[in-house]
């Protein structure tokens, strides 16, 4: 199993019982642990340097390599922590993140050549590990390091001494019944002893005790996969714990009253929502990402929490304009829907600035609704579905927008088609429909633009090769902010600005230096271009932009949940960890993190 490896209660009470003079810096530390409880990496790593610069206590140490290691780098949190264990040898709680630390590396080198090599032949990360969780165990007699430390005996090779502990780990196990981490553990004691009856059992009884939770769902099935290369699972376990599929959305809004050709009209709501139930059952789809304008949106995002699954919002602009220009023409009942459904489910706005007519506002968003759903599912190790509800008619006038994004989908075998024509009477007509007084052509002072930020290199040579650069016809960029010691830099698109980063990286890369200085964020959104000779960019999402910058480390390059959905739209071209959040202007949900891996 994967747990955040904290302090039990008795340790933190005995911590905040110290001398008066402490407890100023025993809150820091609580703050530290909730940090990581919390999933925020990225500022709780930065709080253990800064305690770290006055501090020599371990459990910093401790928590700087946690830090470390779930902020996307457990290389680093290894070598950092070698040198503590050390010095510290018979500490268990040292020992015990070390030992996770080896299993992350583990698991995140394994490839299918594992599954057939010998036991002899595994690298030195997994034979660190099950010798880290054995002497742990010894010390603690923790049923956590306990069960890691007789699965990773097994899969060493050791079976002998790997059944000894679960049988062992088995005693230590007090609530089974009602709490899913005992029921999960002895299920697999029970299948590490071969007992299949028995594990069986309990991994069922874990499953009901886990419900929608997929965060343990998927610790389970992520366990149960591992296993599976060495020792027989079974399939039926695996398809128990099998991670939910994640599906994207995107579909027409309702007729609007002036629309001279019909393609989605009010008639046919019933059956259309009943067409989307059942491809959300076939898929057996429990996680949804939508946006919400009348008709198929609402429908979708209805339906699915109707079938008890989660339900991601999100809206290209401020919720008043878009109920205007995307809810309220179809009918007051629409409006009650949409606002029933924003004020149950959180929302996350691409900008909370107005409409102001720029219709690139939605393109862009149903590109991160299909990228956050590649994002979500990778950490699923499974591809994410795509339900559209569009006209086929429609589609051979050349006419619709929820289409023009539909060549971004990535995986084009995954995809269900709901097609109303076949509810709707083809009048024959190739009218292109009414165009609204709320879609005029769009104006350009507000663009979507692709933001890389940067901290500028020492030399001067280096900022003015990367200001050159930017004028190029290699990677245009349509505006630029150069400050002091950062430049901001905004393109047309993803593939410009990921060109850009990469040359960023090469220019101010030292290969002389063991750690690297560069530091890029990255983020997308509507960009406010002031117009003066020397630009200058605003908006919300460049106050997002500066709020990711403020936490992005040296050496790496990181990006909001928005840029890196539309860079997950290529698969297998980048990586992603997750790091940390940001608040995002006016949102509800703050964006993810995530740290990119980018090949220069």
């Amino acid at each position: 199993m994967r747990r955040v490896c904290l302090p039990d209660e008795k340790e933190m009470t005995g911590l905040k019982s110290g001398e008066n003079k402490l407890i100023g810096y025993m809150t820091t530390i609580d703050q530290l642990e909730k940090l990581i409880q919390l999933g925020h990496y990225a500022r709780a790593r930065h709080l253990a340097q800064e305690l770290l610069a006055d501090h020599t206590e371990l459990r910093i140490k401790q928590l700087y390599a946690l830090a470390l290691s779930k902020s996307g780098v457990p290389e680093a949190a290894m070598d950092y922590l070698e040198k503590v264990a050390r010095e510290q040898p018979d500490d268990v709680e040292t020992m015990g993140i070390l030992g996770g630390i080896y299993k992350e590396l583990f698991k995140k080198n394994q490839s299918t050549k594992y599954a057939t090599l010998s036991c002899e032949t595994y690298d030195k990360n997994f034979q660190l590990s099950y010798k880290t969780y054995d002497t742990n165990f010894q010390a603690t007699k923790s049923y956590y390091t306990g069960i890691n430390a007789a699965t990773m005996s097994v899969l060493a090779g050791r079976a002998r001494r790997g059944k000894e502990i679960a049988q062992e780990v088995l005693t230590l196990l007090t609530n089974p019944e009602t709490d899913f981490w005992e029921a999960a553990t002895q299920a697999e004691a029970y299948l590490l002893l071969k007992e299949k009856a028995k594990a069986e059992h309990w991994y069922r009884h874990a499953r009901t005790l886990a419900g929608t939770d997929w965060g343990r769902v998927n610790s389970v099935y992520n366990q149960l996969w591992l296993l599976n290369h060495y020792i027989p699972v079974g399939k039926e376990l695996l398809h128990l714990f099998s991670p939910p599929v994640v599906v994207s959305f995107t579909g027409h809004m309702i007729d609007h009253p002036q629309r001279s050709s019909p393609r989605f009209p009010a008639t046919i709501e019933k059956e259309m929502k009943s067409a989307i139930r059942s491809a959300i059952r076939n898929l057996n789809a429990k996680i949804g990402y939508t946006s919400l304008a009348c008709g198929a949106d609402i429908l979708f995002a209805e339906a699915m929490e109707e079938e008890g699954g989660e339900v991601n919002l999100y809206l290209p602009f401020r919720q008043d304009d878009f109920i205007e220009s995307s809810v309220r023409f179809a009918g007051e009942q629409w409006v009650e829907r949409f606002l029933r459904l924003v004020n149950k489910h959180q929302v996350t706005f691409l900008t909370q600035e107005e409409y102001d007519h720029h219709p690139d506002l939605f393109n862009l968003t149903t590109g991160i609704l299909f990228g956050l759903s590649c994002l979500r599912s990778a950490a699923n190790a499974k591809e994410p579905a795509l339900i559209t509800l569009l006209s086929e008619r429609d589609a051979s006038r050349k006419v619709g927008g929820a289409r023009e994004t539909l060549e971004l989908w990535p995986y084009p075998k995954n995809r269900v088609v709901i097609n109303p024509d076949l509810l709707v009477p083809d009048t024959g007509s190739n009218a292109v429909p009414a165009v609204t007084a709320l879609s005029p052509a769009p104006v350009n002072n507000r663009p979507v633009l692709y933001l890389v930020a940067c901290d500028l290199g020492a030399e001067e040579k280096s900022t003015e090769a990367l200001v050159e650069e930017l004028g190029s016809s290699v990677t245009p960029a349509t505006a630029f902010d150069l400050g002091a010691h950062r430049l901001i830099a905004g393109f047309t698109s993803a593939f410009s600005a990921m060109a850009f980063c990469r040359l960023v990286i090469r220019t101010l890369k030292n290969p002389f230096h063991q750690k690297d200085t560069y530091r890029i964020s990255l983020h997308v959104g509507p960009v406010r271009i002031a117009d003066t000779i020397k630009q200058s960019l605003s908006g919300d999402t460049i106050a997002t932009l500066e709020k990711l910058h403020a936490i992005t480390v040296p050496g790496a390059v990181c990006a909001t949940s928005m840029m890196a959905a539309i860079l997950a739209l290529e698969p297998k071209k980048y990586t992603f960890d997750y790091i940390d959040t940001v608040s995002s202007e006016g949102s509800a949900k703050a964006l993810d993190v995530f740290k990119v891996g980018v090949q220069p």
